[in-house]
């Protein structure tokens, strides 16, 4: 009814729709981030007596005084808040569980419904996880928050099934724009994250629409600065040891976004074979975060405030080694948080990780005199190290590079950040920490319909058909023919005379057969003499649509519809299994 009073027509051209997904969004983002900073004050600060710092879009100042008043209790700040998220997730909502934005994907291609309720549980537990000292990202949640949106306004709009698919996308985009003040990237990305070499280009238009309203609503809240503030001189083009140090930084974090995927993933089995109920296999996790974070800071929360330090130049807390381990021991943290069950995302720890990474390389290249002839410093490297990583881990390459532009209030590292990613996510692999990305949109199910015309006309049946045929002559028994029918369990055969097709005998002709004396007919006497042939030049489409045309499932295949010689036999089996991937091609 709401549809109708409003004349509302889900398409390129609308504009209602986006703009509702997008104030939503905005509003939900907003509400998002003071749930993480109240939970942060309860946990963190009423625990452990312990505030992060914080990146200058979020509140963050310049100064910053390390204090931890009781960190023996950050493990108790972490377990309790996994076992509070392990009630929440067992008992009310298990899609919360582990990486948000690869709930929403799979939701995506799997049409699975999401609503209000996701949204807000996905709150509640990435708040808690987070606020008590878990790594894990933002991305996540607000990605499958802003999905939950698109799908419920989608349903409540009685919108198709594809329509629907596109409203979810368009409402992960908005969360992410909103969250990260990123409104090119937000839309970007709900086109792109969904496959590893794919677009979901029906997406960018609603989405842009949408993801700029999320980015005004939490801006005119929250303030309209970028998340990081840098400061970098204006872009003079790259000498040749500076090309050199970001090659070297896009093959590390190559290396590093694998070493993330396979923590992650070896995590994931370790909690679901470990013989623990659900409910506390993320308090487990959380424990070990806590004793990680009690050795590195930085793998306590987001780890914003500290990539934000790194930036600035203000290392008084952090020596050249403990960046070094904390990549290592922040992988192992964000590993035990979200493949234990925590909630969250991969985002955050793919940009302190990366950002970490670049400013090792930093060091690294330093002391081999690297510097000396270059331009590039330790605020280059990290924001481009922070980009690069997130590229190689999700297969986002794209939408990365506008992110790096917009969360760091500029366009100086642009062209660094395309050497960076273009390598790490050359060198990177197949796998994504993504689990449910698909490669093309021919391999996702949303789009299979649309693909069958197409995979049907890419096809002949020379490629299905199958060479070797049993044939019957006009003079064998009947009773032999239906021997052979039951024997190789086939529906038709056939008849042949010096090789050439002159007609076909099924097993309809037998069973119209039965009330005759089968022991004196012939294949001659009930045979159809006029049979439908292919030939093997012939589409899939095509065959299959002469199939339905005269409702049958099995034709002989022949050189040429008037010599009629024999060169196979083709059925709709056959032609199924192309569409199902299990055709043996030739």
């Amino acid at each position: 009814m709401l549809k109708n009073l409003l004349g509302y027509r889900f398409n390129y051209q609308s504009f209602l729709l986006p703009v509702l997904i997008g104030l939503f969004a905005g509003f939900f983002a907003i509400i998002f981030l003071k749930a993480i900073e109240i939970s942060s004050s309860f946990f963190l600060g009423g625990i452990v007596s312990y505030e992060p710092p914080l990146p200058y879009g979020e509140g963050g100042s310049p100064v910053f005084d390390f204090f931890m008043e009781r960190p023996y209790l950050l493990p108790i700040s972490t377990t309790i808040g996994g076992f509070i998220v392990g009630l929440l997730i067992y008992y009310f909502s298990p899609e919360s569980s582990g990486v948000g934005t690869d709930a929403a994907i799979k939701a995506f291609h799997h049409r699975k419904k999401l609503g209000i309720k996701t949204s807000i549980m996905k709150l509640i537990t990435s708040s808690i996880t987070i606020g008590s000292g878990g790594v894990s990202g933002k991305e996540g949640p607000i990605a499958l928050i802003g999905a939950g949106i698109g799908s419920f306004l989608g349903r409540m709009f009685k919108l198709s099934d594809r329509e629907r698919d596109i409203a979810l996308a368009v409402g992960m985009g908005a969360g992410i724009a909103g969250v990260f003040k990123a409104p090119f990237a937000g839309a970007i990305i709900s086109s792109e994250v969904f496959y590893k070499k794919d677009f979901e280009t029906e997406t960018l238009i609603p989405s842009f629409i949408a993801s700029f309203i999320a980015f005004i609503v939490v801006g005119s809240f929250l303030g309209f600065s970028p998340l990081f503030h840098i400061e970098l001189p204006e872009f003079n083009g790259l000498s040749l040891n500076d090309a050199v140090a970001y090659i070297i930084l896009g093959v590390s974090t190559a290396m590093i976004s694998r070493l993330m995927i396979f923590s992650l993933d070896k995590s994931r089995d370790l909690f679901n074979s470990l013989g623990v109920h659900p409910i506390f296999k993320p308090a487990v996790g959380g424990f070990f975060v806590g004793i990680i974070g009690m050795v590195t800071p930085i793998a306590i929360g987001t780890g914003y405030g500290w990539l934000q330090m790194i930036m600035t130049g203000n290392l008084i807390y952090l020596s050249p080694l403990l960046i070094v381990l904390s990549i290592f021991l922040v992988i192992l943290a964000f590993s035990f948080t979200l493949g234990s069950g925590g909630s969250g995302g991969v985002f955050g720890p793919s940009l302190v990780i990366g950002g970490l990474t670049g400013a090792s390389v930093y060091y690294m290249l330093s002391n081999l005199g690297f510097q000396e002839t270059a331009s590039f410093n330790i605020t280059a490297l990290t924001v481009v190290g922070m980009v690069s990583t997130f590229a190689a881990a999700a297969k986002a390459p794209l939408s990365t590079l506008i992110l790096v532009a917009e969360i760091t209030g500029g366009y100086q590292l642009l062209v660094p950040a395309i050497i960076a990613v273009a390598i790490s996510h050359f060198l990177s692999g197949e796998k994504s920490i993504f689990k449910s990305q698909v490669d093309y949109k021919i391999n996702s199910p949303v789009h299979q319909d649309e693909f069958k015309f197409l995979i049907l006309q890419q096809y002949k049946v020379e490629d299905v058909m199958t060479s070797t045929v049993i044939t019957v002559s006009k003079d064998t028994p009947v009773i032999e023919v239906g021997l052979l029918l039951q024997k190789y369990g086939i529906s038709l055969l056939p008849v042949v005379e010096n090789d050439v097709v002159i007609g076909v005998i099924t097993d309809s002709d037998m069973i119209k057969a039965c009330n005759q004396d089968m022991s004196v007919l012939k294949v001659k006497d009930i045979m159809n003499y006029n049979p439908i042939c292919v030939t093997p030049d012939l589409s899939l489409f095509k065959t299959l649509s002469i199939f339905i045309e005269n409702n049958i499932g099995i034709a002989p295949v022949v050189d040429d519809i008037k010599n009629k010689k024999l060169l196979g036999i083709v059925s709709d089996f056959d032609i199924g299994k192309v569409l199902t991937g299990g055709s043996q091609l030739r």
